[in-house]
């Protein structure tokens, strides 16, 4: 690890083979963004390694085909990330320009305008239901920074402009919330070759994470469909920073499992899960019961999400929230140590990859400060019991339960119901997005 004067983080883990990965994981996301740069996120990944300052667009990707390398940036609430993975005899190449693409953007309004109407077109697509569908479900579920759109409206969208990512960037990409992290890198080579180029990002003062209250909620979304989608959770309060509880999370979240109705079958497709044998093994009208989570650096939300025929909305919901009741109250030592073998092969399986051992040192710096090995992620998992896991969801099931639904059948729902079922009454009735909103009215008419 090392620390340049202006605050950015360079940290690398060296491994054999002759690839390597590298990314630069900045801390901003839509929970930073005000009304006036709603959506600047979402954008700032639809322009990520567009022209900058110093190149084309089509220079960059000449240049990345050239080098073999490959590149992608994604957008969170909270972070973003730009990574490019290469071959190490092309290294110092491939990080001068993750660099400039990041460091130096040139947001020309031409490029800017053609991203925007790319975002709009994703927004209204035939499969962005179920996307939406969970963002909205974060945005009713928790009042403050959290409820900031990370997936724009339409409107915000359309406001955006050149001068707007700018100012942004300008703002947020500084010093202290940058980490360059990598894997498979000598880390002497690694700090000579990167510290010329990021000895030029301002410095700064780490700012403090805008604050977010769970409330529950209740959010319907418009338009037709042929089946019923749900999602029922609760408040996991400790998020990611909570790491015991994070491992007992993750434990949980392969002990429910599930997937689709179909499957090919074979090893590993979860069909051992308690949402396989209990739910989609024994209601032919489920067509598909998962677990669910959506969790950030000091929240979450743990839960079940599924489809199935519209005439059974309703007793889908019942299913979902026993199957929840349940885990807090029995579960047995097989499944959990299945669960845990399960866990850990995914864990050990992900870091045989360079891009996510880079990831995952990144993510981890920006949200705990430190990193924690796999070894000792390993023993926590190991020291997980079916006590822990009771004590998970119990903990859980007393916080306000959110509900979102979609589709046809959907409106046979009673969040009312939901509520009264774990002992709560609503304030007031249950509030669905506006059916004025040029998001909704789009969604509402493809489907219809």
């Amino acid at each position: 690890i090392t620390v340049l004067p202006n605050g950015v983080h360079i940290i690398s883990e060296a491994s054999m083979g002759p690839t390597a990965s590298i990314g630069l994981y900045v801390n901003s996301g839509s929970i930073y963004e005000d009304p006036a740069m709603s959506g600047c996120s979402a954008l700032l990944e639809c322009m990520a390694f567009k022209c900058t300052r110093n190149r084309s667009t089509l220079n960059i990707m000449q240049e990345t085909e050239q080098a073999g390398s490959t590149m992608s940036a994604m957008a969170s609430r909270e972070q973003m990330s730009y990574t490019m993975d290469c071959l190490k005899t092309s290294l110092p190449a491939t990080l001068e320009l993750l660099c400039d693409a990041v460091l130096n953007p040139a947001y020309l309004p031409t490029e800017v305008d053609d991203q925007k109407m790319r975002l709009e077109m994703l927004l209204e697509g035939k499969d962005v239901a179920m996307t939406l569908l969970n963002e909205q479900l974060v945005r009713k579920a928790y009042s403050g920074a959290l409820a900031s759109p990370l997936i724009p409206d339409l409107p915000a969208v359309s406001a955006l402009t050149s001068d707007t990512l700018h100012a942004f960037h300008a703002k947020h990409f500084v010093g202290p919330r940058l980490v360059l992290a990598a894997a498979g890198v000598d880390h002497k080579k690694l700090v000579e070759l990167a510290t010329p180029m990021l000895s030029m990002v301002p410095a700064a003062s780490l700012p403090i994470e805008p604050a977010s209250v769970y409330q529950g909620g209740y959010v319907a979304l418009p338009g037709a469909a042929p089946m019923s989608h749900l999602i029922v959770a609760w408040e996991y309060s400790g998020g990611w920073r909570d790491v015991s509880g994070a491992v007992a999370m993750t434990v949980f979240t392969y002990l429910m499992g599930g997937g689709d109705s179909f499957s090919s079958g074979g090893p590993g497709k979860g069909m051992h899960s308690r949402l396989y044998t209990r739910v989609l093994n024994n209601y032919y009208w489920v067509h598909s019961c998962s677990a669910f989570n959506a969790t950030f650096n000091g929240t979450g939300m743990v839960g079940v999400q599924a489809m199935c025929e519209p005439s059974q909305a309703q007793a889908m919901l019942d299913v979902m929230c026993r199957e929840m009741e349940l885990a807090a109250r029995s579960l047995g030592v097989e499944e959990v140590e299945r669960a845990k073998r399960t866990t850990l092969a995914t864990i050990c399986n992900a870091l045989e990859s360079k891009s996510t051992s880079a990831e995952d040192i990144g993510r981890q710096w920006l949200t705990y400060g430190e990193r924690i090995s796999g070894h000792e992620y390993a023993k926590m998992i190991e020291a997980v019991t079916p006590r822990d896991i009771n004590n998970f969801v119990t903990n859980l099931l007393k916080s306000r339960p959110s509900l979102a639904v979609h589709g046809n059948g959907s409106d046979a729902i009673s969040y009312d119901n939901l509520l009264q079922r774990y002992g709560l009454t609503s304030s007031g009735p249950p509030i669905a997005p506006k059916k004025s909103s040029k998001l909704a009215n789009l969604l509402g008419a493809w489907k219809r």
